[in-house]
């Protein structure tokens, strides 16, 4: 009896220093893993914010499909700004522009038709402080309030100068026309009451009119 109960006393001790063993052993082979992961996890995530470019609203005006205002980041360039606005209008130039200079906050891109680049032979494109890539449409000054061409009164224009507003034809130009016989313009947001005007279309043309 003696002796079994010595043998027993063997085993248990054994399965004990054996536990304690693997026990200490897994803790010294998990730890510095673990830590190791939450390190480069965390590098990771400072790599990925640091990669995230800065994004900010750019205005196109001018000779394009679509001018408006569109959503960009820092490595776009003023290419990329006319693709989103659904590239060059027919007879269309960017001679004056550099088609490769990355944007810039707030600024603003105006581009020109080949005839208002012949009929206005002024400076090539420049970048003035207010970040407005100028064109010849601008005379003498990269200042907005400078323009030559004039605003179209809606309450007053005829069919013909209503067309030349970006992205009127004939039928919108007529549609005016009905709408200002009945209603006068006091501002130039009532012309989103015309029919075939909506607020998508007013954003594009509010520039060019006024009342």
């Amino acid at each position: 009896m003696r002796i079994i109960e010595n043998h027993k006393n063997k085993i248990i001790s054994l399965v004990f220093i054996c536990t304690v063993a693997i026990i200490c052993l897994i803790s010294y082979l998990n730890l510095p893993k673990d830590n190791t992961v939450y390190a480069n996890e965390e590098c990771l995530c400072e790599t990925e914010e640091k990669n995230i470019p800065h994004e900010f609203y750019e205005d196109i005006k001018g000779a394009v499909k679509n001018p408006g205002v569109y959503l960009v980041n820092e490595n776009n360039i003023i290419k990329d700004i006319i693709d989103m606005a659904g590239g060059l209008s027919k007879n269309a130039t960017t001679s004056n522009i550099n088609l490769s200079e990355k944007v810039k906050s707030e600024m603003v891109i105006i581009v020109n038709t080949k005839s208002e680049l012949t009929t206005k032979k002024t400076t090539t494109s420049t970048t003035n402080s207010n970040n407005t890539i100028c064109t010849t449409r601008i005379i003498n000054s990269c200042d907005d309030e400078k323009e030559e061409n004039k605003l179209i009164n809606i309450n007053t224009a005829s069919k013909e100068e209503l067309m030349k507003i970006p992205n009127i034809g004939e039928s919108k130009a007529d549609s005016i026309i009905i709408y200002r016989n009945e209603n006068r313009f006091n501002k130039i947001e009532d012309i989103i009451n015309v029919n075939g005007i909506g607020e998508a279309l007013f954003v594009k043309i509010k520039d060019y009119i006024t009342v």
